[in-house]
């Protein structure tokens, strides 16, 4: 046994020193630059790279074996002369510890790369220089092997056992890559690359390190990253690990804002990734950023983020388990997700859950915030709902959102390659009108002298208009469905309860199938449509009001309640094309009518005045006392509108022993109203009414109405003297004349005359009974 054990020591120390000569015979007496050809060859047919190696080769025998290249680069298959090389390095040695050889380990000592420089570029229809070595790769895996009939033998030595690698340190120094994008327009290089590991081990961690410095010029940025974390590199079961991954950086991107740097922490608790099985999952990863935007001025938004999941590519699947996005105390974002068929058919799910937030703040930080007529709008907006999808649309279901004091659940779905808005809301209270921009300024006596102008204002205006050209655009191809159910709502000051509304259209035609509401005490039934898909915009409605109070509409919707009371009963049927001023009012069409039953004029008497005036012509007087309204039991007319001004030809107001016709306009643009009323007075027994003779119930009292619509009744209306004066010519033609007029002048000289005085004021009053005088002359 002894002698045995001999033999093997003295076989192993023959094999020992005989690998020793091998080496020491290879560094001696081959030069490595006779290899250069060779080596040139198998780079070109395994990469298809032009390999140069423009310096010399050299090695290093004991106790560690060395390979050195100087001043190598590799160019891509037909490359034009003068442009850069794909790759180059100034130095890269390998050394391998010499020991561990013999029991067929391969530790390697060390590995430094000096000078790296690589040139990577996209063209315009989005391909890759590097592609080219992806392509020949492939090919040479589908190449078959001289012997296809051969079969793979079991090999039971030593170089069948798992490789067992072991480098002391890896070292990456002055690196540059170059990446020019000519599809999106983009040019970035990193610099100063430095990448440093130490005890790198197959299946064991080490410590990594990396840093660079980034310029770019499309766009235009510059900054430094830098990464430190323990990695793992099991070679045999391809599966690579990074643990307490730490990454950071600091940007300059001046077309974001110039005068700051955006600042970023990125920590892993895990990142890994098993090629064998082509999985790759990561836990705890938190961004920790703060960033400045030129909206936020001197003021810095924080931003952090923490999510954990895995993707699949074996399995087609991806899942978010949980993330958290926060931004001190105005977000907070949970969620998670699920994704399947990755590469096919995409589809997703998932819940997202967003406690209620001031997106007041955001929008202003953000510039994004509307002009609103409530200051403290967009306070409190909150979501929370179960999402899926697909490549094509979001859908959310158990949908629930807050703004501010209104609450909305339903369903929703987005589209997500088209604008698209489906959605069947259930809500209480909203108060539309917080959210709708503020009623403009009116204008001032001085408003026409010439004003200098604000710079900032124009500028404003401009972002207004680019704005509203969005909307536009978005208008024009949304495809809307909408379902949207409210326990009461405030719309243009207008009050609804119950309210039932249907949207339907696309592609710039978008239809108001139905609004149904309770509306002060009565009903609003309406329909409607809207097309901005022609190059002018229209608009057009058709309500119908049933049993509506009409003072407490008038005091929401006008703010005056000193017109009218009573109980409305109305149709329409309006459209309008709104022109450069986008004005609904002043390019008003259609038509309308209305009765009002049971109500009152307010703030004037009508049939008192009437009755007083037709008591002083007949030489009596009245005791009646009257009120301040005129109260009717009808008012009804039909309206024809054109461009904003309400025409009439058949107004009839029912009062007790007075009917009243007129006929006139209203301009709604200029606020304006001219109305032509002749009331007739008859003999009635009516508390209300008053005593006339038959000669007087004949004649048509006129009054002219006109004047600013802001302006209370009691000032429109006042009686038309020249209009009584041929209403009289009339009369007298079929009356006794001599005799009215005796009756006339005797009344105009005394009681009558002085009434009239101080009914319409001594100029007035003259001038009407000079106009009563003169027809008799």
């Amino acid at each position: 046994m002894k002698a045995l054990f001999r033999i093997v020591l003295a076989a192993m120390g023959v094999l020992g020193l005989l690998a020793v000569a091998v080496v020491i015979y290879a560094t001696t007496f081959l030069d490595p630059n006779d290899l250069k050809p060779r080596l040139a060859d198998a780079v070109r047919e395994h990469t298809g790279l032009e390999l140069s190696l423009n310096g010399p080769l050299s090695w290093t025998f004991y106790p560690r074996i060395g390979v050195t290249v100087e001043d190598a680069s590799a160019r891509l298959p037909n490359q034009k002369t003068g442009e850069p090389p794909f790759a180059a390095f100034k130095q890269a040695e390998a050394r391998l510890r010499f020991a561990p050889l013999l029991s067929g380990n391969i530790e390697v000592d060390g590995f430094t790369l000096d000078g790296l420089r690589l040139n990577l570029e996209r063209d315009a229809q989005g391909r890759g220089n590097w592609e080219t070595l992806i392509d020949t790769a492939a090919h040479q895996d589908n190449v078959p092997s001289a012997s296809p009939s051969r079969r793979p033998q079991r090999v039971t030595t030593a170089g069948d056992r798992p490789l067992a690698m072991d480098i002391a340190s890896i070292q990456v120094r002055d690196g540059q890559v170059h990446f020019e994008d000519h599809e999106h327009h983009r040019d970035i290089t990193l610099s100063s690359l430095a990448l440093q590991a130490s005890n790198v081990t197959s299946g064991g961690s080490f410590p990594l390190e990396l840093s660079f410095a980034l310029e770019g010029t499309r766009p235009e940025m510059s900054g430094n990253v830098s990464l430190k974390s323990q990695a793992n590199l099991n070679l045999n079961s391809a599966l690579y690990t990074l643990d307490n991954l730490a990454l950071r950086g600091a940007m300059h991107l001046p077309n974001l804002d110039d005068a700051h740097d955006q600042s970023f922490n990125f920590n892993v608790s895990r990142l890994a990734a098993d090629l064998s099985q082509q999985r790759y999952s990561f836990d705890k990863a938190v961004l920790d950023g703060t960033f400045y935007l030129p909206s936020l001025g001197e003021h810095a938004l924080p931003l952090s983020g923490e999510a954990s999941g895995e993707v699949s590519l074996e399995d087609n699947h991806a899942a978010l388990t949980s993330f958290a996005l926060n931004s001190g105390q105005w977000l907070r974002l949970t969620g998670s997700g699920d994704a399947r068929n990755l590469q096919d058919d995409l589809h997703w799910q998932g819940q997202i859950d967003m406690a209620p937030a001031d997106l007041r703040s955001w929008l202003e930080r953000l510039g994004k915030l509307p002009a609103t007529a409530d200051a403290q709008a967009f306070q409190r907006v909150g979501i929370s709902s179960k999402v899926e999808g697909d490549t094509h649309s979001a859908r959310f279901a158990d949908l629930a959102i807050n703004i501010d004091d209104t609450t909305l659940e339903g369903t929703a779905s987005l589209g997500m390659d088209t604008p698209r808005l489906h959605a069947d809301l259930t809500g209480d209270s909203l108060d539309l009108d917080r959210y709708l921009p503020p009623k403009a300024k009116q204008a001032s006596p001085t408003d026409d002298a010439p004003q200098p102008v604000d710079s900032d204002a124009a500028q404003g205006t401009d972002a207004e208009n680019a704005s509203g050209e969005k909307a536009l655009a978005l208008a024009r191809s949304l495809d809307l469905a909408l379902n949207l159910r409210l326990e009461a709502l405030k719309a243009r000051a207008l009050h609804l309860e119950n309210v039932s509304l249907q949207a339907r259209g696309s592609d710039g035609h978008y239809r108001l199938t139905s609004l149904d509401a309770d509306l002060y005490d009565g009903t609003l039934k309406t329909s409607g449509a809207m097309n901005v898909g022609a190059s002018s915009p229209s608009l057009s409605l058709e309500p119908t009001l049933t049993g509506v109070a009409l003072q407490p509409l008038l005091q929401d919707v006008l703010g005056r309640d000193d017109l009218f009371r009573g109980t409305l009963n109305a149709r329409a049927t309006l459209s309008s094309t709104p022109g450069e001023d986008n004005s609904l009012l002043a390019h008003l069409d259609g038509k309308a009518a209305l009765e009002i039953a049971d109500g009152a004029i307010l703030g004037i008497n009508l049939p008192g005045q009437l009755c007083t005036t037709a008591a002083m012509l007949q030489g009596n007087s009245t005791s009646h006392e009257w009120g301040s309204d005129t109260e009717f039991d009808q008012f009804a007319a039909n309206f024809d509108i054109v461009d904003g001004v309400i025409q009439n030809d058949d107004l009839k107001v029912a009062l007790p022993g007075i009917d009243i016709a007129g006929s006139g306009q209203v301009d709604l643009k200029a606020q304006t109203l001219d109305m032509a009323l002749a009331a007739r007075l008859a003999n009635t027994a009516d508390t209300q009414g008053c005593p006339v003779s038959a000669t007087l119930s004949r004649i048509q009292l006129p009054l002219h109405c006109s004047g600013d619509l802001g302006d209370a009744p009691a000032q429109w209306c006042r009686f038309d003297t020249d209009a009584f004066r041929a209403i009289l010519q009339k009369t007298v033609a079929s009356e006794g004349q001599q005799t009215l007029r005796e009756h006339l002048d005797r009344q105009l000289e005394g009681r009558l005359g002085q009434r009239i005085e101080e009914k319409l004021g001594e100029d007035s009053g003259s001038n009407l009974r000079n106009a009563i005088k003169g027809l008799f002359q």
